[in-house]
């Protein structure tokens, strides 16, 4: 049914775009969705529909290659449309490895990656923690709760000139709602990034959800989790326990088996996304992750299908003519 599906859809001319890779659902009571940040927030899309009762919060993300990062360079608070990026006590020191960071050339994601996983590395995670939560308290103590390990990783941050900014809001665990904190980083022309330290850097799970005007002291009772998908985020690869977005996806280039001649071709993401393309001799389906996925194609008046492996390579090259003669 999906092969036929596929040809329907690019006989009539209708390409659809690629789904989003992960999405989740979630009830929320009135009052707490009052206070959802809907729109667009650390790499989420959150969309609301409200009725008398509460609302329904939909939270979607597209899993892709984050793209070759900038030089790290002093940062302009300015330009990242929060005044407050940059700001730092003035008597704060960074330790003597993190500024070592900062002054080893690095390109602004590689910079973020790695104070990242200096805080998930020295800073143990301890919710029971009551002790002061900002930076220099969190670093001389060790331990800290997720506000503490947010606030360590900005507060590195922007000592290493990479403004930063912590976020509040909720994360739907598979047994429970909790508070948490976590944590975006300027990088320039990508933007906003997020980064919840011993957890990722580059995507968040859909079960994030951005908060205004609310905190840890208000109940979270009658939130809901009604369906959630998280195949790319959970494919995404493993560094130092951090999953993180890679900087430059796979490209798939598909030779047409007769030369000259237009075809189609559909891949299939082990996410659940899905690309099609019309070309003619070749198409090109670049921005890949690791994975396996799934390739349909118009040939000889049929619709055929193979599977395509993606793994460290940069360059996969599939020639039709060979596949539709094997």
């Amino acid at each position: 049914m999906r092969s036929v599906a596929v040809l329907l859809a690019v006989a009539s001319g209708w390409l659809p775009r690629p789904a989003l890779a992960d999405e989740a659902h979630f009830w929320f009571p009135t009052q707490l969705a009052a206070q959802v940040e809907s729109g667009v927030r650390s790499g989420l899309v959150i969309g609301i529909e409200r009725d008398g009762t509460g609302a329904l919060v939909t939270v979607s993300s597209e899993i892709r290659p984050l793209g070759r990062a900038p030089r790290l360079a002093p940062g302009h608070p300015e330009a990242t449309g929060d005044l407050t990026s940059l700001a730092l006590p003035t008597d704060f020191v960074p330790p003597k490895e993190v500024a070592e960071i900062g002054r080893a050339g690095l390109d602004v994601w590689e910079t973020t990656l790695r104070v990242v996983e200096y805080v998930s590395a020295r800073i143990a995670l301890d919710e029971a923690d009551r002790g002061a939560q900002d930076v220099a308290s969190v670093l001389a103590r060790g331990r800290a709760r997720c506000s503490g390990r947010a606030n360590a990783a900005v507060g590195l941050l922007r000592a290493v000139g990479v403004p930063a900014r912590v976020v509040h809001g909720v994360v739907v665990g598979e047994r429970a709602v909790r508070w948490h904190r976590w944590g975006e980083a300027w990088l320039g022309r990508l933007g906003w990034i997020p980064f919840d330290p011993g957890i990722a850097v580059g995507a968040l799970s859909v079960r994030y959800i951005p908060m205004r005007g609310a905190g840890e002291g208000t109940s979270l009772d009658g939130v809901r989790c009604l369906g959630i998908d998280e195949r790319g985020y959970a494919a995404l690869p493993v560094r130092n326990r951090l999953r993180l977005i890679p900087i430059r996806g796979a490209t798939v280039r598909v030779a047409s088996a007769r030369p000259a001649q237009q075809f189609w071709a559909a891949l299939y993401g082990p996410d659940g996304s899905r690309r099609i393309l019309r070309g003619t001799s070749e198409v090109v389906f670049s921005g890949l992750l690791a994975g396996s996925y799934r390739l349909l194609w118009s040939g000889g008046g049929n619709v055929r299908e193979t599977e395509v492996v993606v793994g460290g390579e940069e360059l996969v090259r599939l020639d039709l003519g060979r596949l539709e003669g094997s």
